[in-house]
């Protein structure tokens, strides 16, 4: 080792033998053992699932390290797509009792504790997801006494009856007929309506189902005729009404979706227009498609005008005509690969199944293929619904559920419901734009049905296979004694 290599080690040591020296003049008597390392929240769970109006009771129990510290506690929670600074504090006890008041979504709860003596303080970062009994599941509208009213189903099965909150200027004394729930990516944005018997539309607060308000609070300077029907292209940009003339009226998005608002003048056309409306999956160049009844014709609306056109002539090649359909239609529906569908019933007593494509150019003619039904026995189908995602359609037929597979063009029956029981609802746990089977794995796999026995109403679930037919031979779930119901409806999580 040359000179220079030794004259550094022996720095070195000097420097460490003086700096052992300092620390034990500066410490002294110093113990590692003696700070009071605090250990908080071994008793809490990670992660907590509450409902608005629950009561959340948690311990902040704490391990020390040194016994009979003097601490201090906090408890607070803030938003989880904002800021710690953002914090609001619930409670200074060790003892969590916090009532859920705050909006439904994710939230940060932090149990904090202090040793007043030393500083030291101990943290538990909770997530906390705030929902609603309600939040999520299927809705079912019921009738009795004279009563409209919504219970609902929920994901994990857990059932709360009849929790609708009509007002006085809103009683909800009318039979209802149908049921509307909107599923959009915008919390504000969750259109849920009520069509009775009147006719007459109703619009609900999606978080505190209350009536808020109805059709005619919906229009610019009031409205000369009743509504009948309510409706949405696919991406929920445009919302229409119909009115009992058969006039279609529009409104653009706004700021308070869950009440739209702004109807003025219908569509410009000669047309009256059924119920039934095409659904687009695109959006564009037509955001959905209507039937005139009056011209017996299909008629669409181009992306951002306000008029309803007729479409080109028909080809030779072409399946059907859209300018000259007669058929009473039963169903409309968007299915797999994006095509829309019509269930028709002709002159002759078929039931004709026709495909359109509505997402090309409007030089290319939208009719696809117009196949018969293979319905197995006697008697018409009452319900139906479709797969998004397999070329599936699923019906109800003397009281029980076949799928009939476009593909093979054949049917097959299912399941076969009691004898007394009447179904009232079917519906698939559809996807939209912003819900897919990523975030939802039932969607597109789960139908519900509701039937009736007698003056009670009873709701099932049926999982469905890679093949469309049911996973189990029979149902998931089945609960009972609801008021008899009308329809349902699924509503996401938002």
């Amino acid at each position: 080792m040359n000179k220079i290599l030794k004259i550094n080690y022996c720095l070195a040591a000097v420097l460490l033998l003086m700096l052992s020296a300092c620390l034990k003049k500066e410490l002294g008597d110093y113990n590692p053992n003696g700070v009071n390392d605090l250990t908080i929240g071994s008793n809490l769970q990670d992660a907590y699932l509450v409902n608005v109006d629950d009561i959340l009771k948690l311990d902040a129990t704490v391990a020390q390290s040194e016994g009979g510290g003097n601490l201090t506690y906090q408890w607070y929670y803030y938003d989880a797509a904002g800021s710690v600074t953002g914090r609001k504090v619930v409670s200074n006890a060790a003892k969590l009792e916090f009532k859920i008041d705050m909006p439904t979504g994710l939230y940060y709860l932090v149990a904090e504790t202090t040793d007043t003596k030393t500083g030291v303080k101990g943290y538990k970062k909770i997530a906390l997801t705030v929902k609603r009994f309600t939040s999520e599941g299927w809705l079912l509208l019921t009738w009795k006494d004279n009563k409209t009213n919504l219970s609902i189903v929920s994901s994990a099965n857990e059932v709360l009856k009849s929790f609708l909150k009509p007002s006085t200027a809103y009683p909800l004394d009318f039979k209802p007929e149908k049921l509307f729930c909107y599923n959009d990516w915008a919390p504000a944005a969750q259109p849920i309506v009520i069509k009775t018997s009147e006719p007459k539309l109703f619009f609900l607060d999606h978080n505190t189902f209350e009536v808020h308000s109805d059709g005619a609070d919906a229009f610019v300077g009031g409205l000369s005729s009743s509504l009948t029907h309510f409706g949405s292209d696919m991406y929920f940009n445009v919302f229409y009404v119909w009115d009992a003339n058969g006039a279609v009226y529009q409104t653009n998005r706004g700021t308070v979706i869950d009440y739209p608002s702004g109807f003025n003048q219908p569509l410009l056309g000669n047309y009256r227009a059924s119920r039934f409306v095409l659904p687009v999956s695109s959006g564009y160049p037509v955001p959905a498609v209507f039937y005139d009844e009056q011209g017996k014709r299909f008629l669409y609306q181009d992306y951002g005008g306000n008029t309803l056109k007729p479409f080109q002539a028909k080809p030779a090649s072409a399946p059907f005509d859209v300018n000259n359909f007669t058929d009473e239609i039963k169903f409309t529906g968007l299915g797999a690969s994006d095509m829309t569908y019509i269930v028709a019933k002709n002159t002759a007593g078929d039931y004709i199944l026709y495909r359109l494509e509505l997402n090309n150019a409007l030089n290319v003619y939208p009719a696809m293929a117009a196949d018969k039904l293979d319905l197995k026995g006697n008697g018409a189908p009452t319900f139906y619904t479709l797969s998004g995602k397999l070329p599936l359609l699923y019906y109800i037929l003397n009281n029980e559920l076949y799928v009939y597979k476009m593909g093979e063009k054949r049917s097959t029956m299912v399941y076969s419901f009691p004898t007394d029981e009447a179904v009232s609802a079917l519906s698939m746990l559809g996807g939209s734009p912003w819900f897919t089977s990523t975030n939802n794995p039932a969607v597109e796999n789960r139908l519900g049905i509701a039937t009736n026995k007698g003056a009670e109403g009873v709701f099932y679930t049926f999982d469905l296979s890679a093949t469309g037919l049911l996973k189990t031979g029979k149902y998931t779930t089945r609960n009972d004694g609801f008021d008899p119901i009308i329809d349902i409806a699924y509503k996401m999580q938002k």
